[in-house]
């Protein structure tokens, strides 16, 4: 079971990584050559610590090492989600500024969120609620700001909202994936 969880989180990871694609001038091109290419990469990445494994014994510290700095390059890659997505519609750089100031404060609250959760004891379910409460408040920003600030740079609503959908649930992705990399302790 814990092999398929994993099998379906690397499909998940590379579909987020693929959506990339979604932000070039050809969707259709683009969203199956970043499948490709971050599928290559996947597979080189998974080979080449397969060969080395068979060759030496890796040490468990080098693999928390390891982890720890895939985690920081995907948090990294959350924090320019919204660079990459908004940059069709060329706003100042100012507001990329703000945008990625907000997106840090986003992905800490949406961390101290989860670990309400998970850290609660499971008799007191205010504070797993209080948790939840905080994840939908969250996820409810991005359109929020979309509606009031960004609306203006796009043709229609249903773009502007899609388009923050789709940042929103690649920025979750890559920055849970992220903490749990870099949060791993063995």
């Amino acid at each position: 079971m814990k092999k398929i969880i994993s099998i379906i989180g690397w499909i998940v990871l590379l579909a987020a990584f693929a959506s990339f694609g979604f932000a070039t001038d050809n969707p259709k091109v683009g969203v199956p050559v970043y499948a490709v290419f971050f599928l290559i990469v996947f597979a080189l990445v998974y080979l080449y610590l397969k060969k080395h494994h068979r060759k030496q014994e890796i040490k468990p510290k080098n693999i928390l090492l390891f982890q720890k700095i895939i985690g920081i390059i995907l948090l990294v890659i959350a924090l320019i989600t919204p660079y990459m997505i908004y940059r069709k519609i060329d706003l100042p750089f100012f507001s990329y500024l703000i945008i990625t100031i907000i997106t840090a404060i986003l992905i800490i609250l949406g961390a101290i969120a989860v670990s309400i959760i998970n850290n609660s004891k499971k008799s007191n379910i205010t504070t797993k609620s209080l948790g939840y409460l905080m994840l939908v408040v969250i996820s409810s920003i991005p359109a929020l700001g979309t509606m009031n600030f960004l609306i203006e740079y796009f043709n229609r609503t249903y773009d502007a909202l899609g388009t923050t959908y789709w940042g929103a649930i690649m920025l979750a992705i890559f920055s849970w994936w992220g903490f749990s990399l870099f949060l791993k302790k063995e």
